[in-house]
């Protein structure tokens, strides 16, 4: 029996929906900056593999979902820790973002996403960039972040949130945090 599988479809929700969503979940889970992300993974009835799951993200993440508490996170052996901490929060955003919105479409629906989406289909794109969003809102909440970078800087802020410099300095763009040049 093949499997069919459904990719993320984009909501409408903003930037700053997506943000506030994804501290909000956070608070609910009591998922802290500094918390493991895969715990909360197990514990949410999720599995981290690290590998490929056979769809051509053997240098990426993706998950599988059959339901909100039966998904895999793939993971890739080859980039850094901090990086595949922002891939599983990336994969959770696809998750509590668009998995529901497939399931309603059809409830018999596994969902696939992966990093290798067509560069010409919007919805796909718009998923992708919703995924990145609520990653960063969900291991960077603002007042966190914000204090730890105001206080001792980005390098700080990112060790606090388990991320790399580089998204901590999009994360400072998005805030409008001030230059600590």
């Amino acid at each position: 029996m093949t499997v069919q599988y459904e990719a993320p479809m984009a909501i409408g929700a903003s930037k700053t929906a997506v943000d506030k969503f994804a501290e909000n979940v956070a608070t609910r889970l009591k998922f802290n900056p500094s918390d493991s992300i895969e715990g909360l993974i197990e514990r949410s009835g999720g599995k981290l593999v690290v590998g490929s799951s056979g769809h051509g993200d053997i240098d990426s993440g993706s998950i599988i979902a059959r339901a909100v508490d039966d998904y895999v996170i793939y993971i890739s052996c080859y980039t850094s820790l901090k990086r595949e901490r922002f891939t599983i929060a990336h994969e959770l955003g696809h998750l509590l973002l668009h998995f529901g919105k497939i399931k309603n479409a059809n409830p018999e629906a596994v969902m696939r996403a992966t990093r290798n989406v067509d560069p010409n289909d919007k919805k796909q794109q718009k998923a992708e960039w919703k995924a990145n969003w609520f990653a960063a809102g969900f291991l960077m909440p603002r007042q966190a972040f914000s204090n730890a970078y105001e206080n001792k800087g980005l390098s700080y802020a990112a060790r606090l949130c388990g991320v790399s410099d580089s998204a901590a300095e999009i994360r400072v763009k998005t805030l409008k945090l001030k230059s600590r040049l």
